[in-house]
């Protein structure tokens, strides 16, 4: 799998989730494969870590308290102009209600929290591979 950027350095992943568990859970996974985990249980302060920290991709649940995963996802692409991350939605909503939110808010893909931690590396590994061969379709991570 792809871990390191064609510098050498290893990819840097925000995960955003309300859920203690599920946010301990992502960021083990993640780091286990080898990527630099920032962790956050909210949206408050994200866009400045976003600023300080400038993740390449950033795995954002969609049911949060405040403001919801694809509003975060809009205001990343809001002052990222383009040159922002990728973004994933992790959910347990439906797949169709998923693929939906994807489109509407202009994030890369998404990955149900009911699939197995294989399917959140594997949708980050997708996405970055696709990224690095400079293709700039759309990828639905899950089906």
């Amino acid at each position: 799998m792809i871990r390191t950027k064609p510098d050498g350095q290893r990819y840097r992943i925000f995960v955003i989730d309300d859920s203690p568990t599920g946010l301990l859970y992502s960021q083990t996974v993640l780091e286990n494969e080898g990527y630099i985990v920032h962790a956050f249980k909210s949206s408050i302060g994200i866009v400045h870590a976003f600023h300080k920290l400038k993740p390449d991709v950033v795995v954002v649940d969609v049911n949060m308290p405040a403001i919801r995963g694809d509003q975060i996802c809009r205001l990343i692409r809001a002052v990222s102009r383009g040159q922002g991350p990728l973004i994933i939605l992790h959910s347990s909503d439906t797949p169709k209600d998923l693929r939906q939110l994807v489109s509407e808010c202009s994030a890369d893909g998404y990955v149900c929290k009911s699939e197995s931690s294989a399917a959140l590396t594997r949708a980050i590994y997708d996405l970055l591979h696709r990224e690095a061969a400079n293709d700039t379709g759309r990828l639905m991570a899950s089906k």
